[in-house]
């Protein structure tokens, strides 16, 4: 998924400022590299602290690491941009790997992230929140279907992709198998209310679906899309607490 190919990247730029001589050759690269989901406000899709935690990189401050990284990344195909900020790197990718990681949801469908343990269920209200949330996005699927909307996923629209809301969900969507590989409650919990929230923020600050005479676009197509996607992620969170998605509430 996109953040490990992110973290492939950085791990290559590392390497590759090290044969460069850029950076000292006591540089120990870390086997694994952490891609994670900036704060709000933050810019970028992605950030990376590897900057912070780079052993043997003396002579170099985080922030001049990170930006030899971010230079490195700008040659990546993923990467529309990126940027140092206090010795994190970020990350801006492409409106075509937001695309292809869509595609990789909708694609694999409930076996995305799939794994087989259960864990106990979220109690109250982030449980009914959720199978709430997956029962609208299942009703929008039925309502595009009935108005004819175009499901399109090898045809998403660029500028649909380029909106805040859509990209920071499409970000957390591709955040589920490595959530789930970790078999850890507490994160998953974490992970389903922050995807919540993302959803909530989609829901209202993107129209979906044509209202009144609009006629259907591409553009309510890929929103359909996301709109599937989005289920789908929701569907494998609570399956692995051992709940149902219902389609209708």
């Amino acid at each position: 998924m996109l953040p490990d190919r992110l973290a492939d990247q950085i791990g290559s730029v590392l390497r590759a400022l090290v044969r460069s001589g850029h950076l000292p050759s006591t540089t120990r690269i870390p086997g694994e590299i952490r891609v994670e989901r900036p704060f709000r406000n933050a810019r970028g899709d992605y950030a990376s602290p590897v900057a912070l935690r780079l052993p043997g990189a003396s002579g170099s401050t985080p922030e001049e690491v990170a930006r030899l990284v971010a230079a490195g990344l700008e040659e990546c195909p993923e990467t529309a941009g990126a940027g140092a900020d206090g010795g994190f790197v970020n990350v801006v990718v492409t409106d075509a790997a937001l695309a292809e990681t869509v595609r990789e949801v909708v694609a694999a469908g409930p076996a995305y992230g799939e794994h087989p343990v259960i864990l106990a269920p979220p109690e109250g209200e982030l449980g009914h929140r959720a199978r709430f949330a997956h029962a609208r996005l299942a009703g929008l699927l039925r309502a595009g279907v009935a108005l004819d909307v175009p499901y399109a996923p090898d045809r998403l629209d660029a500028a649909v992709l380029a909106d805040p809301s859509v990209r920071r969900l499409v970000c957390a969507l591709a955040e589920l198998p490595r959530v789930a590989a970790r078999e850890n409650p507490r994160a998953l919990h974490s992970y389903l209310s922050e995807i919540l929230s993302w959803v909530e923020e989609f829901e209202v600050s993107v129209p979906v679906l044509p209202r009144g005479d609009e006629p259907s676009t591409p553009a309510h197509g890929t929103r359909l899309v996301l709109v599937d996607a989005a289920r789908i992620v929701l569907a494998s969170v609570l399956a692995r607490y051992g709940l149902d998605a219902p389609d209708r509430l």
